[in-house]
């Protein structure tokens, strides 16, 4: 479930523009990792390659060349049909199917790919993504392209790509509101569903079941569904315990949609009744939340909110008097605010250290853990940032304690 054409033909655009004259840039799908003798892993598409093209098939190239006058070519190199193999896991793609997917009019196949490269004239810049792991990238045992390679000064694709990815063209906004609102009825079904004793792995299976039924294309993450003192783990996914109804469930969830990912926390209580105790906790994070979302605000760093929340944090413990040791908030809140969303769950670069712009989709997700009372609580929700402030893509989802008791009372 691709986006347009059009906007392929726009990130292809753009990254040619960037790239040096005679200049060549290797963009690779990446291949398929063999899982056991006659079965492989899922196969899932290098998303920058997927940026650039809306291909989702292993052992695609993406070939862009720069001339000196400045004018850039695109050629994609797929696998030749085999009938044999189409018998067992199907038809690869066409190149028809190429063409129409990225608008690319060159399209050729895999057995022309080194002697075309061969055929070029030599460039002084050859550019790939050095951040890809082994089976995403680019290889080639041909002795003459390595020494053509080699006369050539590399340069790195990846800084490019981030600084394209992290501000998301209305499209790819669009596609995000898509798969919110998948998550979103995902948690729909927890909420009419989720009872006390019931296993964290069949409240996870309530999500995926929904969320698959809607057309998602599965899950962004693993899906972590953490009681009780779980929740003070902040990946927790073994999801195998027994919920019992004195606890609270941390959720972090979200659906995948047209490639890109919905990402969302929520902390709901499996009785279907916050404790005082529990609600204390809770309210101190959804304030939080709410003071926090407003920093979201063209201009503002992350880092400068990252400390916000911290301060928040310690000065509500205090009024609370739930106090973390030597009242260091680190022991209560030890991960960051947010990251940027978009085909990754942790979009193109996990630094962190952003000044927000318009178009940015950051998530904000202040949590406290509090290992002392048996209780984790994170509300997560998925930020634009726009030239007027930040908007809630997510403004659907209950997290408001009156509102998700009475839904989950039915």
């Amino acid at each position: 479930m691709p986006l347009s054409q059009n906007f392929y033909r726009q990130t292809r655009r753009e990254l040619g523009e960037k790239l040096e004259p005679e200049s060549l840039a290797i963009i690779y799908s990446g291949r398929a990792v063999q899982q056991s003798l006659d079965a492989d892993y899922p196969f899932y598409t290098d998303n920058n390659f997927y940026y650039l093209t809306g291909i989702e098939e292993p052992d695609v190239t993406l070939l862009m060349k720069k001339d000196a006058g400045g004018e850039v070519s695109e050629c994609l190199f797929i696998d030749e049909p085999d009938p044999f193999k189409e018998k067992w896991v199907g038809a690869k793609i066409s190149i028809e199917e190429a063409q129409a997917l990225s608008g690319i009019k060159d399209v050729r196949y895999n057995t022309e790919l080194e002697s075309f490269i061969l055929q070029e004239t030599r460039f002084d810049n050859l550019y790939f993504d050095f951040t890809m792991p082994k089976h995403q990238s680019f290889a080639t045992s041909d002795p003459q392209i390595k020494l053509l390679f080699a006369d050539m000064e590399l340069q790195n694709l990846q800084p490019y790509l981030t600084a394209m990815r992290l501000i998301k063209k209305p499209e790819e906004v669009q596609a995000l509101r898509d798969a919110i609102e998948i998550t979103a009825k995902g948690i729909d079904a927890i909420l009419a569903n989720l009872k006390p004793d019931m296993k964290e792995y069949q409240i996870q299976a309530v999500f995926e079941y929904t969320i698959n039924m809607l057309g998602a294309q599965g899950v962004s993450f693993q899906t972590i569904a953490a009681s009780g003192k779980s929740a003070t783990v902040l990946h927790y996914i073994k999801n195998q315990a027994t919920m019992k109804g004195s606890d609270m469930v941390l959720l972090d969830l979200g659906a995948r949609y047209k490639g890109y990912c919905g990402d969302i926390s929520r902390t709901f209580p499996v009785s279907g009744t916050y404790t005082d105790e529990q609600a204390t906790v809770y309210n101190m994070v959804l304030e939080a939340q709410r003071e926090l979302i407003q920093m979201y605000q063209p201009g503002a760093k992350m880092l400068d909110i990252q400390q916000a929340t911290k301060d928040i944090f310690l000065e509500k413990c205090l009024k609370n008097n739930i106090m973390p040791k030597n009242k260091d908030i680190n022991e209560f809140y030890y991960h960051g605010i947010g990251h940027s969303l978009g085909l990754d769950t942790h979009d193109t670069n996990d630094k962190r250290e952003y000044i927000l712009e318009p178009g940015m989709v950051i998530t904000c997700e202040p949590g406290l853990y509090i290992a002392e009372m048996g209780m984790g609580v994170r509300i997560e929700d998925d930020i634009l940032v726009t030239e007027n402030g930040p908007e809630n893509l997510s403004p659907q989802i209950p997290k408001d304690i009156n509102v998700i008791e009475k839904r989950m009372k039915g």
